[in-house]
């Protein structure tokens, strides 16, 4: 009997390894792991990337026209002055967006305000001077601030954003979040850069100033009280092994007892 709940317990201890006795812990990082070092100084401007949705407005003569917003954009105007505008255009995936007359432009990795200033040098043998504006529609983060119940897609609200500002948006790092260990995870999913920040320092807060790309992934650790893991992760296998425990002393009585 002895030798029985030995196997049993260890049985136990094997099942309640550091995956198994808190599942629910996302993004964990192999023994020895590197993170990637941020580049000196704040970016504090956003880049193009792959799978935005940009919506490109097209006037001519500096945006002369403009000032004219009941002018109708299908008007036979001269190639020297006509507009359009509003035109949902994606960034595929290799960073060019494919635009009317001039074909695909790699745009990916640009600001908004070099990306409008390539766009006019392009369309200037088509246009008499012309004037764009470009403007980003679906730009996005997740957000994990600490327990899954609270993860979030948040939207930009503007031009850039930070990562203090995504962090507000969902309420702040909760309270089972751990402040000193905020995961950035960028890039291709399949070989991702994954930078660490400390916000529970105000020198980490220089970190926390760049600007977030679309579908840029936060991840702030979690914490639980051991009381509370212990309570949620072992008190079902110490009942199943109460259980199993009782159901072999029972068949051991009985063999004895038909003996």
């Amino acid at each position: 009997m002895k030798r029985l709940y030995f196997i049993l317990i260890a049985f136990l201890f094997v099942f309640t390894s550091c995956a198994t006795f808190n599942p629910s812990v996302l993004f964990r990082e192999t023994p020895n792991f590197q993170y990637d070092k941020f580049i000196a100084g704040p970016d504090s401007i956003y880049r193009l990337a792959p799978n935005d949705i940009i919506n490109v407005r097209i006037l001519t003569n500096n945006g002369e026209n403009l000032i004219n917003v009941t002018q109708d954009v299908e008007s036979k105007n001269s190639p020297n002055d006509a507009q359009f505008g509003g035109i949902p255009i994606l960034i595929e995936y290799d960073g060019s967006a494919k635009l009317p007359l001039i074909g695909r432009v790699q745009l990916s990795g640009l600001t908004r305000r070099e990306a409008e200033d390539k766009l006019e040098e392009l369309y200037k043998d088509q246009y008499k001077d012309p004037f764009i504006t470009l403007t980003v529609n679906n730009r996005k983060v997740l957000v994990f601030p600490g327990t899954g119940n609270n993860a979030k897609v948040v939207n930009f609200t503007g031009d850039n954003m930070n990562l203090i500002e995504a962090l507000a948006e969902v309420g702040g790092i909760s309270n089972t979040g751990k402040a000193k260990k905020v995961k950035l995870i960028r890039g291709d999913l399949k070989n991702p850069k994954v930078y660490k920040i400390d916000l529970s320092t105000l020198a980490g807060m220089k970190e926390a100033d760049l600007a977030l790309q679309s579908g840029d992934i936060i991840y702030v650790d979690p914490y639980e009280d051991p009381a509370v893991l212990f309570n949620k992760n072992i008190t079902p296998y110490i009942t199943a092994l109460g259980s199993l425990a009782s159901v072999v002393t029972s068949v051991a009585l009985i063999i004895v007892l038909t003996k």
